[in-house]
C-alpha cells in the first residue's frame, strides 16, 4: 500500500550533550530503513545554535535556529521554518521544543507528537519563571495529539500534574546499541584504580545524591574502592566530605568521561542514588554489560527497569526481580545494599539477571513500538502520515 511522501520533522533544544540529545540521534538512525522505505523526508530542527556533542545521521536535513534560549525567538523562527516544510508530523524533545511544538501545530496544521525525557514535575523549582512554565505545561500538552513518556513514571507523573489525558499518551523507553556498548567497553582506559571498585556515573549535582552515596559507601563494610564518573558543581564539596568520613584514598573522582563503559565493565557493581530521574540510561548500559545494580527507587524508571513494576513503595532495602533497590535518600538501606551486593555470588547472580533485562531494551524492540506509535495515531487512510488509500 503506498505512503504519502509528506515530511516529518523532529525537534529539540540542541545537540549540546545529555541523555535526550543521544536518545533523540539514536531514534534518527534506528528509524533511517523506515522513513527510507515510506519515501519520507526527515528534518532535525534545533532550536538553539550551540556546538554539537552528537550528530545526525546523514539521510535526515538539519536546520539550525538561533533562539538564544528564548520561548519566543523560538517560537518566531521555529513557525517560519516549518510554515516552509509543511510537515505531517513533528515530534519534540524537551519542554521548550515541546510546548512550541504544539502551539505551532495548531496554527500550521500538523501532527504533534511530544515527549518528555524526565519528570516533568522535577524541571522546576519556585518562583516566577517556574509557575509561568508549568502554566505553558499545563495548557500545552493536553492538546497534543499524542505525549511520549520514557516511563510510566513520567507519563503518571503527566496525568497527575498536567491535565494529560491518559488516553493520549504511550511508553517509549529508551533503545540501547548492546553491542556497540560492549564495543566500546573493550577499549582501553589509562586510569582505572588498582583496587577492585564499585562504579557510579552522573553530573556531580544535588539531584543525583552523591553526598549520600559516599557516607553510605564509608559506613558499609565492602572491601572495595569507588569510582566516580563525572563532573559538576559539588566536585570539591565531595571530595572533601570523602576526606573528613577518611575514605578519600578510596573514592576516586575520574570526571567526565566521553566512554564510561571500560569503567563500569570492570567494576564489581553499579550504583545509583538519584534522587529523580526520567529514565536512567546508565542502569540500563550497566545492564548490558552484565553488572549488578543497586539504585534507589526514585521517580522515575529504576523500578521498572530493576523490578519490572511500578509504582514500586519500599520501606527498605529490596532484592528485585532484575537488581537491587533502596529507598530515596535512605542512608541505612543503601549501606545495606553496598554490603549484600559485595558478595561476589550475589553479583554473579544479580549480573547475569541484568543481562537477561538489557534485551527487552533493543534497537529492535524500540524501532517496532515507534512504527507501532506513528502508524496507529490514526490509522484513517485520509491521515496525513500513515497509509494512503
Amino acid at each position: 500500500m503506498p505512503y504519502t511522501s509528506r515530511h516529518v520533522v523532529f525537534i529539540i533544544n540542541s545537540l549540546e550533550g545529555g541523555g535526550a540529545e543521544g536518545v533523540m540521534c539514536r531514534l534518527l538512525g534506528i528509524m533511517q530503513s523506515y522513513f527510507t522505505e515510506q519515501h519520507a523526508k526527515v528534518f532535525l530542527v534545533l532550536l538553539d545554535d550551540v556546538a554539537q556533542a552528537y550528530g545526525a545521521p546523514e539521510y535526515v536535513e538539519k536546520v539550525v535556529l538561533n533562539s538564544n534560549g528564548s520561548l519566543l525567538k523560538g517560537f518566531s523562527l521555529l513557525q517560519s521554518t516549518l510554515k516552509k516544510i509543511q510537515p505531517a508530523l513533528c515530534f519534540s524533545f524537551l519542554t521548550r521544543a515541546n510546548v512550541l511544538n504544539v502551539v505551532l501545530s495548531k496554527r500550521i496544521g500538523y501532527a504533534a507528537f511530544i515527549s518528555e525525557r524526565v519528570a516533568t514535575s522535577s524541571h522546576f523549582a519556585h518562583g516566577l519563571k517556574s509557575m509561568i512554565s508549568k502554566a505553558l505545561v499545563r495548557f500545552t500538552y493536553p492538546k497534543a495529539d499524542r505525549i511520549v513518556a520514557c516511563s510510566a513514571g513520567v507519563e503518571a507523573d503527566l496525568i497527575k500534574n498536567f491535565g494529560v489525558p491518559k488516553s493520549k499518551t504511550a511508553i517509549l523507553y529508551n533503545p540501547y546499541e548492546m553491542e556497540a556498548i560492549v564495543t566500546k567497553a573493550a577499549e582501553p582506559v589509562a586510569d582505572l584504580p588498582t583496587n577492585p571498585y564499585i562504579v557510579a556515573t552522573g553530573r556531580l549535582a544535588t539531584i543525583k545524591n552523591f553526598s549520600m552515596l559516599i557516607t553510605s559507601f564509608a559506613r558499609s563494610s565492602t572491601p572495595f574502592d569507588l569510582v566516580i564518573l563525572g563532573q559538576g558543581e559539588l566536585e570539591e564539596k565531595l571530595k572533601t566530605q570523602a576526606k573528613d568520613l577518611g575514605v578519600e584514598k578510596r573514592v576516586h573522582f575520574l570526571g567526565f568521561k566521553k566512554n564510561p563503559y571500560p569503567y563500569v565493565k570492570q567494576a564489581q557493581f553499579f550504583v545509583s542514588t538519584s534522587n529523580a530521574e526520567g529514565f536512567p540510561n546508565a542502569i540500563v548500559e550497566a545492564m548490558c554489560l552484565s553488572k549488578a545494580i543497586l539504585a534507589t527507587n526514585c521517580e522515575s524508571g529504576p523500578a521498572e527497569i530493576i523490578a519490572d513494576q511500578y509504582p514500586l513503595d519500599l520501606s527498605g532495602f529490596s532484592p528485585s526481580k532484575f537488581g537491587c533497590l533502596s529507598p530515596v535518600n535512605d542512608e541505612a538501606s543503601f549501606t545495606q545494599g553496598i554490603n549484600f551486593l559485595s558478595d561476589k555470588n550475589q553479583q554473579a547472580r544479580f549480573g547475569a539477571l541484568s543481562r537477561i533485562r538489557a534485551d527487552d531494551f533493543s534497537n529492535e524492540i524500540f524501532e517496532r513500538k515507534m512504527i507501532d506509535l506513528i502508524e496507529g495515531h490514526n490509522p484513517k487512510e485520509t491521515s496525513p502520515y500513515v497509509r494512503a488509500g
